[in-house]
């Protein structure tokens, strides 16, 4: 505890000398000796220039994996009388196996065969249809609800490789 002296004045303890009054407190900014420095952009622009190409390279491999398809086109009056003279093929995916529909043509049911549908079969009708009419280049695949994502790819690699490139995807007819 200070006590008082003879003048008025308080003897302060000499444990409390040690510390810094809140007022005595040393000013420890630097804002004086603070140097303005510029900012070396070099290696974020370098980063740049080599992700870019990069991202546009891949750009192209990304490309090459999607299989591309073309949804049926909308038909007016005068579409639907010009498209009756080309042949159009579809092709009815069902949980019971497939049938080929064509402008006025239907063949058969073609059964699965041990849980399978038959694509062998599949690829010898598409390949007499080709041959009957060899400026086809399309068709449309009519898929089921229940129908596998993997089964509409193995029919439309049949159909690519019995020279059907331009290959539309429908929903089911009801």
């Amino acid at each position: 505890m200070p006590r008082q002296i003879d003048n008025g004045d308080f003897e302060e303890d000499v444990s409390r000398k040690k510390a810094f009054p809140a007022t005595k407190r040393v000013n420890k900014s630097l804002s004086k000796d603070v140097e303005v420095v510029d900012l070396d952009l070099t290696p974020f622009m370098n980063i740049f220039m080599v992700l870019i190409p990069f991202l546009a390279v891949m750009a192209v491999f990304t490309r090459i994996a999607i299989l591309e398809f073309s949804l049926p086109p909308a038909q007016t009056e005068g579409a639907a009388a010009q498209q009756s003279k080309e042949l159009d093929i579809s092709i009815v995916i069902t949980e019971e196996g497939y049938r080929i529909v064509g402008t006025g043509k239907k063949l058969d049911l073609v059964p699965k065969l041990r849980g399978r549908y038959q694509l062998e079969q599949l690829r010898a009708l598409l390949k007499a249809i080709k041959f009957e009419y060899p400026s086809s280049k399309s068709l449309v695949l009519v898929v089921g609800p229940d129908i596998l994502y993997d089964d509409v790819i193995q029919f439309m690699d049949a159909c690519r490789e019995s020279q059907f490139p331009d290959i539309g995807l429908s929903g089911e007819i009801q």
